[in-house]
């Protein structure tokens, strides 16, 4: 007899405690948890948040699973070159950056006697 009374009060017991998931999901309008648009809306209180939290989670577990993508890094690499590579291939340091240098012109100096 003791048995059959401690396994009712296990029962009772767990029947109060998952009452409110059991409970029917109240009706909102919009979605559940309605979005902000600005920070007054989230400073704003929500009406009914426990109940409108229950009702998200239920529409979460009942939707199919989803992918998010967690991070997305595009690397791209700018290839550079040292010094002694732009000044081997016709480069100068102008101004804060490389330009080709212009082509030499030899100049012939014609000396009359």
């Amino acid at each position: 007899m003791k048995a059959k009374t401690t396994a009712t009060l296990i029962g009772a017991a767990t029947a109060l405690a998952a009452g409110p998931a059991l409970a029917t999901p109240a009706s909102f309008e919009g979605p559940a948890v309605p979005v902000a648009a600005s920070y007054a809306d989230l400073l704003t209180p929500i009406a009914d948040a426990q109940a409108r939290l229950q009702v998200a989670d239920a529409e979460e577990q009942a939707a199919p699973p989803q992918l998010i993508q967690a991070q997305y890094h595009h690397h791209h690499h700018h290839h550079h070159h040292s010094r002694r590579w732009y000044l081997t291939h016709g480069y100068v340091w102008l101004n804060g950056a490389w330009i080709l240098r212009p082509p030499h012109h030899h100049h012939h100096h014609h000396h009359h006697a």
